[in-house]
Formats: C-alpha cells, sequence, structure tokens
C-alpha cells in the first residue's frame, strides 16, 4: 500500500470510530481504535521506506552529478594538456576523452553549456538570426526566401517540367574569433585548466556575444532602408512595423539602443502618465508585440547628437549565421614570443552571410524636446 492509500484508510477508520461513538457502541469503538492504531504502524513504516528510497535516489543523482562532473573536468583537462603538449603527452585515456579539429582541442559539452548559461546575461542578436551548423570553413548552400512560395498542381500522366527551386546560394567563410591569454611556458595544464575555467570563460562569454553581434549589425545596417523622413516619434516605428510583409512579420524584431530604451520608457501622455511602451515578459522586452532587443550606445551609433536609432528587422530572414560546432582550444608561440609566453587561445567559429533584406528598415528621428 502507498501512504496516500493508507492515510484515506486511516481517514475513512477514524469516520468509522465517530460513528461508534454517537451510538454508544463501546465494544465496536475498541475495536475499530485498535484497527486504526495498526493502519498508523503501517503508515510510520511505509513513510520510512518512503524516506530511505527517496534519500538512496538522491545519493544516486548526486553521485551522477559528480561522475558528470569529473568527467567534464578531466576531458578539459585532456584537452588544455594537448594543446600545451601535444598528442604525445596525452595518455591512452586522456587520448579518448579529446575531440581534435586543425591541431586544436574541442572543448568538452559542460564548457560549451557553462557558456551558453553565462552568455544569458546579455543581448544577443545571433538567437533571432537563421543558425546553420556547418561542417567545414568554407563551403555554398542554397536558402530560399520566406513568402510567395506554392506548389505546383500535377495531374496524373503530367509531364514533369523540372523548374529550378526558387533558391540562391549563399557562400560562406567561417572565421575563428578567439580570447588570447598569456601564460609561462612551463605552466602546468592543472594551472591552464584553472586559467580557462576562471578567466577565460566569464570573459570570452561576453566578448563573444558582442562579437556576433557586431557582425550581426553590419549586415543589418549595410542593408537596412532608411524610413525616417517625417518621423518623429515612436509612433513612426511603429507605423514601419506594420507595413512589414505579412509572410515576415512573425520574426520581426526591433533592435534599439539603451537611448532609444530610455526613450521609450519616458513616453507619457497628456495626463502625465506613462504610456508603457515597453513590456515586459519573462524578463524579455516587447514594443508593439515585438521583441525589442537593447544594445549599447557605442554599439548603436545616431547619426545626429541627441537622436535616437531604431531597427526594424528579421534577423532569420536577413541573416545567414554559420558556425562550427563548440569552442576549440590551442596555444600560439609566436604571440608572445619576446616574453617567452604562451599564449593560451579559445575559440568559436562562425561567419555571417545577408539573404533578404526585404524586412530591415531604419528609424531615426530626434526626440522633440
Amino acid at each position: 500500500m502507498t501512504v496516500q492509500e493508507l492515510r484515506e484508510l486511516i481517514g475513512k477508520k477514524t469516520e468509522e470510530i465517530n460513528g461508534y461513538l454517537e451510538s454508544r457502541d463501546a465494544d465496536k469503538a475498541e475495536a475499530a481504535l485498535e484497527e486504526k492504531r495498526k493502519l498508523q504502524k503501517l503508515l510510520a513504516i511505509r513513510e520510512a521506506e518512503d524516506d530511505e528510497e527517496a534519500q538512496e535516489l538522491r545519493a544516486q543523482r548526486e553521485k551522477k552529478g559528480e561522475k558528470r562532473a569529473t568527467a567534464a573536468v578531466s576531458e578539459l583537462r585532456a584537452a588544455v594538456k594537448y594543446a600545451l603538449k601535444g598528442a604525445g603527452a596525452l595518455t591512452d585515456e586522456e587520448r579518448a576523452a579529446v575531440n581534435i579539429d586543425n591541431n586544436a582541442a574541442i572543448l568538452p559539452e559542460q564548457f560549451v553549456n557553462d557558456i551558453q548559461v553565462l552568455r544569458e546575461g546579455f543581448p544577443s542578436l545571433k538567437e533571432h538570426c537563421h543558425i546553420v551548423r556547418a561542417t567545414s570553413n568554407h563551403g555554398k548552400m542554397p536558402f530560399a526566401k520566406i513568402g510567395g512560395k506554392k506548389l505546383t498542381k500535377y495531374k496524373s500522366g503530367t509531364k514533369l517540367s523540372g523548374e529550378a527551386a526558387n533558391t540562391e546560394d549563399i557562400s560562406y567563410n567561417i572565421e575563428n574569433y578567439g580570447a588570447l591569454v598569456p601564460i609561462a611556458n612551463d605552466l602546468q595544464e592543472d594551472e591552464a585548466v584553472n586559467i580557462v575555467q576562471d578567466v577565460i570563460k566569464p570573459d570570452f562569454a561576453e566578448a563573444g556575444v558582442n562579437s556576433e553581434n557586431d557582425e550581426i549589425l553590419q549586415i543589418v545596417e549595410a542593408a537596412a532602408v532608411d524610413k525616417s523622413a517625417g518621423v518623429t516619434d515612436w509612433r513612426g516605428v511603429k507605423r514601419v512595423i506594420d507595413g512589414v510583409l505579412p509572410t515576415l512579420r512573425a520574426r520581426t524584431i526591433v533592435i534599439t539602443n539603451l537611448s532609444g530604451y530610455v526613450y521609450l520608457q519616458s513616453q507619457e501622455d497628456k495626463n502625465g502618465r506613462n504610456l508603457e511602451l515597453v513590456k515586459t515578459v519573462n524578463d524579455k522586452d516587447y514594443f508593439q508585440n515585438k521583441r525589442l532587443i537593447t544594445l549599447s550606445d557605442e554599439a548603436i551609433t545616431a547619426a545626429e547628437e541627441g537622436a535616437v536609432v531604431f531597427y526594424v528587422v528579421n534577423l532569420y530572414a536577413l541573416v545567414k549565421f554559420f558556425e562550427r560546432k563548440g569552442y576549440t582550444v590551442s596555444t600560439d608561440k609566436s604571440v608572445f614570443f619576446e616574453s617567452d609566453e604562451l599564449a593560451l587561445k579559445v575559440q568559436e567559429r562562425f561567419d555571417c552571410e545577408k539573404l533578404d533584406d526585404r524586412a530591415d528598415f531604419k528609424v531615426e528621428f530626434k526626440p522633440a524636446a
């Protein structure tokens, strides 16, 4: 019997005892009370067993977690050791734990997961792009633009025309983006692991997001159609959002800088009540039901001092973000040659290419004082 079933039986027995008491039947009340006590003993035993099982399960989960953590550290140590000393210095076990790509060691999955968690604290444009997993650094892939596609109706016996699909080949050239840290030539792998974990990893998360944003913004800014004419306030941005093609509207977002965000948050009606133009849901900001991404004033600059800038863009259609799996660690002896130090290098690999710019608009205006 389960704990719940025993508790239900005890409840029914209590009602039964109360019934005997009301009818002044002492013998039956006493017998029912004895049965209730036996049920309570059984309940205590069952609860104790359940507690033991729960503790055992927790211990097993903790042990598995420790094993996973130990395995992740071992993989990271093996990867760093390979970067410092090469494959010849690895044991058979370490060699089996390391994946090599172009003479660099791919960092373990746990390191990648930790980076992703740290990245969540920074506004990222990458998550709104079309992310494509690439297996080589160079190549070409066909992509179709969103909207306007229809199926061809074929009847029995109709000869297929062999019409080419409405696609465009996009060439990509993946580059390395990394962080360099000078280390002593005689540094042990455990010390190098600590540098990767405690120094490179937190800095790499922020720097990676900023680098990706820069590359994506270059495409956005270069392809954007300027819709600033006649715009004097936030309503002009709303009109641009409303004018996006229906097929491209769903994934459209709004990108601004801190000045633009402050402007939206400060807007009031004629009675001085805040318009609450920015809505926050699950820690994500929205403007006119579109995700609002706020970057720094250094990342997005206005042409005129005191102006605010907004980009209304479907990044999924516009930017194809090609990335190679994982992060790699390697060393470079030439960077700090004069100081006789190694450069410990952690890298991610990606490329951004433009496709469909039909939903890429810029709105810049100077708010009224």
